[in-house]
């Protein structure tokens, strides 16, 4: 969308807090793959003065909400069964958390701008923390995350990494269990 030829997202991803860091994109959108990220970490650890940066054309652009806005705009475009969405919408209840991750708002807007109308944020896992304080692994493929929201009772539970870029899933059976 920005026509960028390279991203960094300062993140805390699924993996535990002693890895926070960042990712670098290319100008694909995409993650780097690791030879060109090898590069880019070989030259860092040339840096010896992290305050003398070379500035580059273009310069550095920190996003905002208008790229929120536009990303909500795409996803809107992702096929989905709206129908279902309109017979269930109002009626199915969600929880969800970014599990103390970036994730919460766009998430939470995205649920709602789909027409799910029952969306039950988990307050203790809302607020970034990179100290992960409610979990061991901030990891949505891993049950354990989903404690705290199992005891908001909702039909069906999200849970994303706290850069957004997994997701886990659980739904209540017939007799209550997740």
């Amino acid at each position: 969308h920005l026509h960028t030829y390279a991203g960094i997202m300062i993140t805390a991803s699924h993996n535990s807090k002693e890895y926070n860091g960042y990712k670098l994109y290319g100008e694909d959108g995409g993650q780097l793959p690791p030879k060109p990220a090898d590069e880019i970490v070989r030259e860092r650890q040339e840096v010896t003065d992290i305050f003398h940066i070379k500035k580059v054309a273009g310069g550095i652009k920190k996003i905002g909400s208008e790229i929120d806005k536009e990303y909500l705009n795409q996803v809107k475009t992702i096929p989905i069964n709206r129908d279902l969405i309109k017979k269930w919408g109002d009626k199915l209840t969600i929880s969800f958390t970014p599990l103390h991750g970036a994730g919460g708002d766009l998430g939470s807007k995205a649920l709602k701008e789909a027409g799910f109308n029952k969306i039950l944020t988990v307050k203790e896992q809302f607020k970034p923390d990179g100290t992960f304080p409610t979990v061991k692994y901030p990891n949505p493929e891993f049950h354990e995350v989903f404690k705290i929201s199992e005891s908001y009772g909702a039909d069906v539970e999200l849970a994303v990494d706290p850069d957004s870029d997994r997701m886990g899933v659980g739904y209540r059976t017939k007799d209550g269990s997740y």
